[in-house]
Order: structure tokens, then sequence, then C-alpha cells
């Protein structure tokens, strides 16, 4: 039988040593028993009471996390855990670390924790910031002169930090080249790539759009600024004094890693390939390799800012901030949301076959911490499911009942709610269509892209939240009825009401071969059973489905084709982190 590993705590009273831990034992050594008198009693009891409360709280949080995952014997997994004031409260692992040598996932299992890493690379540069080194509001090209300037626009360091440069993404470039991410990838690489861009997403400031290449744009800057690598920097201003003796960030491929944790992908229910890309070794966007345990001392610096003291700490939570005014919830390499009424601070990690989670609820003083080594360890509903247990029940409900229904919010009617159905479109990404229904009195909303159907809730008569991810917010136009949807990692899709499409397009006319010289590579368009297919070096790659006329899609991304005098003479790419991505016919 697997003994239970659990947490203990240890309290002193005069002389009287007691010990917790999870396996429900107590242990009192009693020292000087003949002076034990009521007032002692009194006080030993109670912290007693609080160590079998802890350990009660503790039994209860496993049962309901055993309730979301299910041990798998010989397969990939991760580990599941709390922090509480300081400490690990709870810490569950699942599963292996290594396929080929049976090895199992611990609390000092070394994983790659992919986005998470972004928070340490936007930490040095607000450190180099003390230092006097440079300032966010500095334009790139103090540090970064190769890069182009797109219409006289300055782009900051700021930019970078908040997702807002409108630069497009070098893994997104990277993949619709065609290139492996099993390939050797170096910061010139990245760099090269973001140089030869000949137009950009928007004007910078406009709005927020996850973008990785302004991560590796930082860790760039930090190299000229500093004299050294992100990974050294880091190691010496962040790593080192935190006590993280197992964290570092990857800039050797070759690099022996002790207790790593290899990436995997489920080929089968029950079958695994390898999907670790150790060749990509740069920093930046990611490549943090950190363990459970030492992820504890960064969550603590967030408290006692020991690492770049309350500057640190106020830097790394300053939201920000649009042309327009607005405020978007990125800071520095942070998601700042609410959940269930709870402020979070946040962020994830996804790369290769890494999951990582790092969501601090600080009114609680608590902070959830998953780390996985396969994509199907964590999905949506087991997610949120250990999200909503991090709450206390009591809070959470009153929360939910707030949500759910304000007592200045009205029922909405039948007639109130049909005002927000019908098809909208997602401008700049016409390839993503909605659908809005009424059913059974709840207004629900169709990805057409997808066909992912999920129900909204109102908070007023024009506002409301998706029933399972209370995060993602929907804002229906008073005029229009067009919604605007704002979901979780603060992607905006703003929208516009269109009438049905029914296709009757000439697919012969898409036909030739079309050359980016952004991303370096031709794609070709064929037509086959009817339909628009995408080949790159004879391969295909993608189908395309008409979507409205010279728009055809394929999941989130869209194809949208140009003419010019009538004739189709280019298609731009338009997806969730590029737009306008221009491909020319050739020979046209």
């Amino acid at each position: 039988m697997k003994r239970k590993q659990g947490l203990r705590l240890r309290a002193s009273i005069n002389g009287y040593d007691i010990k917790k831990n999870t396996g429900f034992n107590l242990e009192i050594s009693i020292w000087n028993l003949h002076s034990f008198k009521i007032d002692k009693m009194k006080k030993l009891i109670s912290i007693l009471l609080i160590c079998l409360t802890a350990n009660l709280i503790f039994a209860q949080l496993e049962t309901e996390i055993a309730d979301l995952f299910e041990e798998k014997e010989n397969r990939p997994g991760g580990i599941i855990g709390v922090f509480e004031d300081g400490k690990i409260e709870f810490q569950k692992a699942y599963g292996l670390a290594n396929l080929d040598y049976y090895i199992p996932i611990t609390s000092k299992t070394v994983f790659d924790v992919g986005s998470i890493g972004k928070q340490f690379t936007a930490a040095c540069i607000f450190l180099l910031e003390q230092q006097g080194k440079l300032s966010i509001d500095d334009p790139i090209q103090k540090f970064l002169p190769e890069m182009p300037v797109f219409q006289e626009e300055v782009v900051n360091i700021r930019n970078l930090l908040n997702h807002t440069s409108g630069f497009r993404d070098y893994v997104e470039i990277t993949a619709y080249a065609g290139i492996p991410f099993e390939n050797i990838f170096t910061e010139e690489m990245g760099l090269d790539i973001m140089t030869r861009q000949k137009e950009r997403s928007f004007p910078p400031g406009q709005q927020h759009m996850y973008n990785n290449g302004g991560y590796l744009l930082l860790a760039i800057i930090i190299r000229r600024v500093a004299g050294e690598s992100i990974g050294t920097f880091a190691q010496k201003h962040i790593f080192e004094p935190l006590g993280m003796q197992s964290t570092f960030i990857l800039e050797n491929p070759n690099r022996i890693v002790k207790n790593s944790a290899t990436g995997y992908t489920p080929l089968t229910d029950s079958t695994y390939q390898k999907k670790h890309f150790y060749n990509i070794a740069l920093g930046g966007d990611g490549q943090v390799y950190t363990t459970f345990e030492d992820l504890l001392l960064w969550d603590n610096n967030f408290y006692d800012h020991q690492v770049g003291g309350q500057a640190l700490y106020d830097r790394q939570h300053e939201r920000g901030i649009l042309n327009n005014g607005d405020t978007i919830e990125y800071a520095g390499g942070l998601f700042i949301q609410e959940n269930n009424g709870q402020r979070v601070v946040q962020h994830t990690g996804s790369w290769g076959g890494f999951r990582a989670v790092l969501w601090r609820l600080p009114s609680l003083k608590k902070t959830l911490v998953v780390l996985a080594n396969t994509p199907d360890f964590l999905n949506g509903p087991k997610f949120f499911g250990l999200l909503d247990l991090m709450i206390p029940k009591e809070e959470a409900k009153q929360k939910t009942k707030e949500i759910e229904r304000p007592t200045n919010t009205p029922k909405l009617t039948t007639q109130q709610l049909q005002k927000h159905t019908g098809l909208f479109a997602v401008k700049d990404q016409p390839h993503l269509r909605l659908q809005n229904k009424l059913k059974n009195d709840t207004l629900t909303i169709t990805q057409l892209w997808d066909e992912q159907e999920y129900q909204l809730i109102p908070s007023s008569e024009n506002e409301f939240f998706r029933k399972d991810r209370p995060m993602v917010k929907c804002t229906f136009d008073k005029q229009t009825g067009a919604p605007v949807i704002v979901n979780e990692i603060f992607e905006v899709w703003q929208t516009e009401r269109v009438d049905a499409y029914h296709s009757r397009a000439n697919l012969e006319e898409y036909i030739g071969e079309y050359h980016s010289v952004e991303v370096g590579v031709t794609y070709a368009i064929q037509v086959e059973a009817k339909q628009l297919v995408v080949l790159r070096n004879n391969e295909k790659i993608k189908n395309l489905l008409p979507v409205s006329e010279d728009v055809f899609g394929n999941q989130i991304q869209g194809y949208q084709f140009i003419r010019e005098e009538g004739k189709i003479n280019s298609f731009m790419i338009q997806d969730r982190r590029i737009r306008n991505l221009q491909f020319s016919k050739m020979n046209n």
C-alpha cells in the first residue's frame, strides 16, 4: 500500500511540541508535564483544534481533487499543489516523469513551465530599470536598431511587456514556414524573423495581442543592456537570491537536467510519444525549467518582496493601458483578472507536451500550481474545478449568488434576450462567425468554426459572462446588439451583425501558387473534392471552407483573398496572433 505523502506542521507551547501530518497523526512530546497549567492547556487545545481543522481541510481537498483526477499507472501525469500563507498546504503527484525508466513525478521533478517564464523575463527588465540601465518607456530601437519602424510609429519596451506592440509572433511565422520545433532555433533566428516583417498587425498601443516575439525581443534587450544572457542575469538576480536551486532558463540544448520530466503527447488512450523541444534553447518567452518546490519560493516573493522590493511588485502588477485609455488585464508577465469574485493574478504555460498553471488569489494568500508533462492531464472542466476548490465554500456561494443575480438586475425577458440573437462576424478575423440563439430562455453562443456552444448568464441587460467560464465576459452593443467578447487570455472580439452566406464561388479562380517574403515559403492552393486545399512543399496542410465572399477558414485560421481588377492576386492570413500576413500570387 502506498503511503500518502503529507505536510507537517509543528507548534510549540512552553515545552509542548505538536506535530501535524496529513495522515491524521498527532504527536505530543511533553517535556515539562509538572509545570503544565490550565491556561497552557487552553492554548494547547486551541493549537490542537487548528491542527485537526487543517487536517480535515487537507483530507477534504484531497478527496475532492481525487474526484477530478484519476490516478493512472505507467503514464505521464503531473503534480497539483496549493500554497497558502507561504507554505505548501497541499500536494499530490500523479504518473511518471519519464516513461523510459518509470521515474515517478515528485515535488522535486523539473518541468518546462512554458509561458509562465514570461513573468521572470519581465522581472529582469524591471530590475534593470531599478539599476538605471533602461526605462520601460525607451523606444526599442535604442537597443534593437535593426527592428523596422512602421509608419514612424514608436514601439517602446512597455509595449513589448504588455503585448501591445503590434509585432507579429515569430512562433506563428515559424509554424507557417513548416519549420519543426524539434529543429535547432536560436535568438538570432528569431530576431531575423522579426526584422524581416514588412507590416505589423496593428499600430502600437491600439490593442492587446499575446505575442511570444515581443518577449524574445525583451531577452535580447537584456543581453545587450546587461552584457550577459537572460539566463545568467536571472540566475544572479532572481533564482540564486531566492534559493531556487533547481530553476534555470534553458540556453544550452545539451544541458544535463537532473530530476527532469520529459514532455509527452498522447497517441491513443494508453500510448504516448515524446514531445519535448530541447532545441529551442533561448529565453524570454519561455524555456524556464523549475520545480513545484522552487515555485513556492518565487510565489513568496510576491508577499515578502525579498527580490526587487515593493518597486518590483508594483511594476509587475501595473496593467497596460491602450491608446484609447482602456486598461487591459495584462501586466508585467501576469494576467490580473477576477474569477468568482476573487482577484486572480495568473499565468499559464503550454509548450511541447508540458502544461503549467500558476494562479494566485492574493486576498486568500493561496496559489494553485499544476505542473504536467502531458496535455491530457488537465482539461478545462478539471481546471475550473480546481479553481472552485481554492475558494471557501460559503464565500464562493455568496460570490456566485452576487454575480448571477445582483439585487439591482432584473430578470431579463425573452424579448430583451432576443435582440442579442443573430449571426455575427469577428472584425479583423472575418472567418470567425458566432451564432447567437435562445434555448429554453437562455442565451447561447455557438462558435461556427469549431461548433463549440456555451451559455451566457446576464449580469445586466447588456452584460453577460460564460456560465462555464465566468472570466469570459460578453457585452452587447445597445444599438446593434453585436457582442464584444473578452476571453480568459484577454483576446477581445469586436463583432458586427452579418447575413448568412451561401457560397456560389468558382473555386477554380483561387488556384495558384502564392509566396510570402515574410515567411519565406510558397503555398499552393488547389481544388480537391470540390473544396479548396492548401499545400506546402507538395504536402496538404489544410482544407478551407467558405465563410463569406473571398473568405475561407480552417478552425481559428482564415484566408482572405484579395482581388485586383476582379482577379485574385493575393491572400492574407488572419489568426489569433497575426493579422494581414500576405501571400502574393506568382506569375500573376
